[in-house]
């Protein structure tokens, strides 16, 4: 059973719930309230608890409370690209060349069985995902990462508390890289994988967050409880529980019935009743980008007729407005708002209904002949529903397959025959997430030695020792591979988050994450 101050309130109706809500916030002198249990609704399963292994947001928003980076983001802000600040590692610079960088490290951390973080301990993490001689390689979490550390050549320890990475190329990018979620460094207790080993770990994670991994049960719920070893501020939360609620419908009445404080992915259509209800559904630019990613080996979509037919057939006005109620923004470019590179004033190809006919007619396709598989997760039916519809509007037929997300990642790697486009939400705060989600699109068929100068500027960008030129070459890159038609972006979410009543210090930052230490709950409604 909750606690009293989360009675249920959907019978009470919307009325009776806005008075309820009209209440201050925090305890008697307005200060932030100590301790509670905080109950987040999550949208999918997460992965695994490793970090070295994780994919999937909704993991790494689990995951980030156990696990920590060297570098981090300033997460206490709403807008604008979030500044990065010292985590695990209390500064760092580069050699001239960009090539070498150098970490001092955090004193006095320790991780949650109590162990010492430090230079050993950070070589271990390093040696797991990129050292074969290590007794505990782990060949999974290298071929996470090696998006990143694939040009890792010497890593090593320079004192107790002092660390050197050595690349082959310059790699400007690296700290605000460290800072990212999937395929990067987040740091564990090497003890655990070195007493249960590689696979078991995530069954008992460690790392030296501000919570500490309590119980998982899958398919429910994870539970995680506050360090009281914690080196930095002290959590104001006392339990942080992670519900798994996929129904989108189900998740909203779980926060409308004050069973669970926060959800994302908020269904459009619930935004306004959420609202009125006096629900706070805050307003902000993730960095994140739903787009569509064509099938390429589909013979039909080696032809650029065809793909460009496709982005000129789409009227992403339409869609922000129609699927999303507004409460999202038309995209035209494959970087996204909250990166560093964005550009508010690129624009790929215009909505031109009569053109993309007439591109289509020119492939060879008269109206209706062009028919492909749209394979969508479950979460993104809606969307599905209405590009198949819009579609037809330029003679082009499409059949919905919908699978659960793990299946959905395994066809979309793994295609069947007729399989056309694909549904993707991804993105970074980095400009180095162009050539993340440019190997995306290889692991979707495209093949780099047909978009020689797309390939040759991304490398270009990825590898500059000019720090004043860098953002300046990926908005290049990305105009190269935006004027090939290699992939559809189409809206930026910007209602994406909902908090219950009594919840206080939520910020909704600039990235595809929330930091919940300074978050608590106020003590009545």
């Amino acid at each position: 059973m909750r606690r009293n101050k989360r009675s249920a309130i959907v019978a009470i109706g919307i009325a009776a719930m806005v008075l309820l809500t009209g209440c201050s916030s925090g305890n008697d002198n307005g200060l932030p309230v100590d301790g509670g249990e905080f109950i987040t609704g999550l949208y999918l399963e997460p992965r695994g608890l490793d970090p070295h292994r994780q994919v999937y947001w909704e993991t790494y928003r689990v995951s980030r409370n156990i696990f920590e980076p060297l570098v981090g983001e300033d997460l206490t802000t709403g807008s604008g690209v979030p500044g990065l600040v010292p985590v695990l590692a209390t500064k760092w610079d580069h050699s001239e060349d960009g090539r070498v960088w150098t970490f001092q490290l955090r004193d006095g951390v320790t991780f949650h069985d109590g162990s010492p973080f430090d230079a050993a301990a950070l070589h271990k993490n390093v040696r797991r995902v990129w050292d074969r001689s290590y007794q505990f390689f782990d060949e999974e979490s290298a071929g996470r990462v090696k998006v990143w550390f694939g040009n890792l050549r010497a890593a090593r320890p320079t004192g107790d508390h002092s660390y050197t990475f050595e690349f082959d190329k310059p790699f400007l990018g690296f700290p605000r890289i460290l800072a990212q979620s999937m395929y990067t460094l987040p740091v564990g207790n090497p003890a655990v994988w070195e007493k249960y080993g590689n696979n078991e770990f995530a069954q008992h994670p460690e790392g030296t967050g501000p919570y500490r991994f309590a119980s998982r049960a899958i398919g429910d719920r994870i539970v995680l409880q506050r360090n009281p070893d914690y080196w930095g501020q002290r959590p104001r939360l006392d339990t942080l529980t992670f519900r798994v609620i996929p129904n989108n419908q189900t998740r909203v009445a779980s926060l409308l019935n004050g069973e669970v404080d926060l959800i994302g992915y908020v269904p459009p259509d619930d935004v306004e009743s959420l609202e009125n209800a006096g629900f706070d559904v805050p307003e902000g630019t993730a960095a994140e980008l739903v787009y569509f990613s064509f099938n390429r080996r589909n013979p039909v979509f080696e032809d650029d007729r065809v793909r460009k037919a496709l982005i000129h057939g789409l009227d992403r006005e339409a869609l922000a407005k129609e699927v999303y109620n507004g409460y999202a923004s038309p995209q035209y470019s494959f970087l996204p708002p909250g990166n560093e590179a964005y550009d508010p004033a690129v624009r790929d190809f215009p909505y031109d209904p009569d053109l993309a006919r007439k591109l289509l007619a020119e492939a060879g396709y008269d109206p209706g002949e062009l028919r492909f598989n749209l394979v969508i997760d479950v979460a993104n039916e809606n969307l599905g529903q209405w590009l198949q519809a819009h579609l037809k509007g330029i003679g082009v037929e499409v059949d919905i397959v919908s699978l659960d997300r793990v299946n959905y990642s395994a066809r979309v790697y793994n295609p069947q025959p007729g399989d056309g486009l694909s549904i993707d939400e991804f993105g970074e705060t980095n400009a180095e997430w162009l050539y993340n989600g440019y190997n995306g699109l290889k692991n979707r068929g495209l093949d780099p030695a047909k978009y020689p100068e797309v390939t040759a500027a991304i490398d270009t960008a990825l590898r500059t020792a000019d720090p004043d030129a860098r953002i300046g070459l990926w908005q290049q890159a990305e105009a190269k591979l935006r004027a090939n038609a290699l992939v559809i972006p189409a809206v930026n979410l910007n209602r994406y988050y909902a908090t219950g009543p009594n919840v206080e210090g939520f910020v909704y930052a600039s990235t595809n994450w929330y930091d919940l230490a300074p978050v608590w709950l106020s003590g009545s409604r």
